[in-house]
């Protein structure tokens, strides 16, 4: 599968943004490639610099999400095995508009994930619960994040799409269906590589019963085990891919279009 490919414009400052332009599609290693062979740009060597090791996986997955929303009839047959053709059948009638249609394509922000990435990344501490707090009460004040995680892998490309869709419909199915059919303002996929304390923390049963997590996002648990330590060695992680989906919805869309719109937009 193939990713859009996009051309740099430069800017003085390096903390700015870089605004992508699609151009025809190339491969991930052409993509990651240039990155490497083009070092005039000191934004494209941060931004390289801060790059998740597995952003092509994410991206592949960011892709999936997009084509959803904006090739729908795509999706259909697939979608009545997973129960979200109403969702489907929104997006196709969307999409048929002649008149106020609604602009569906998923912008990803490099500032965002850069933020993302750093929190993750810090190592004073490794409980992944406590990272998503924090990333949550980072962007608390602009956003409204929404934040959900998948299991998957290279081959799991699609079925990774109606897992992250499912989880979502399970916190909130009034909000799912506005979100989905409507605004997400950016989307960034952060992954990495399934470990064990990860996903103790994440099916600690313990803390999501005392509302320590904060943040919105799936809990799996498998067969309801009050045993964690059981239920998550038994579990085949090794292979595994954990990729968490932060959804940034605006809360003032006057400072969106005053403030964010051209300064830190990427299309793929």
């Amino acid at each position: 599968m193939g990713i859009v490919c996009c051309k740099y414009e430069s800017r003085n400052d390096i903390a700015t943004e870089i605004k992508k332009v699609t151009i025809p599609e190339s491969s991930l290693t052409q993509y990651n490639s240039k990155f490497l062979t083009d070092t005039t740009n000191t934004e494209q060597i941060i931004l390289r610099q801060k790059e998740n090791p597995l952003k092509d996986y994410s991206l592949l997955l960011f892709q999936e999400l997009n084509k959803f929303r904006l090739e729908p009839h795509k999706y259909y047959l697939k979608s009545i095995q997973y129960n979200f053709t109403n969702i489907v059948k929104e997006l196709i009638k969307n999409k048929n508009k002649e008149k106020n249609k609604k602009d569906l394509k998923l912008k990803w922000s490099s500032k965002n994930e850069i933020i993302i990435y750093d929190i993750m990344q810090d190592k004073s501490t490794n409980d992944i619960v406590v990272k998503l707090k924090k990333i949550k009460k980072k962007f608390e004040k602009i956003y409204d994040l929404i934040i959900l995680y998948v299991i998957g892998n290279y081959d799991n490309i699609k079925e990774s799409l109606w897992d992250v869709l499912k989880y979502f419909r399970k916190l909130n199915e009034k909000k799912f269906n506005k979100i989905i059919t409507d605004k997400i303002d950016y989307c960034v996929i952060y992954s990495i590589q399934c470990e064990y304390i990860i996903l103790k923390n994440l099916y600690n049963k313990d803390k999501e019963e005392k509302g320590e997590i904060g943040v919105d996002f799936a809990l799996e648990k498998k067969n309801n085990n009050k045993n964690i330590d059981n239920d998550v060695n038994n579990y085949n992680y090794k292979d595994k891919i954990i990729s968490f989906y932060f959804l940034f919805i605006c809360l003032d869309d006057d400072m969106k279009s005053s403030n964010l719109e051209n300064s830190d937009v990427e299309y793929w």
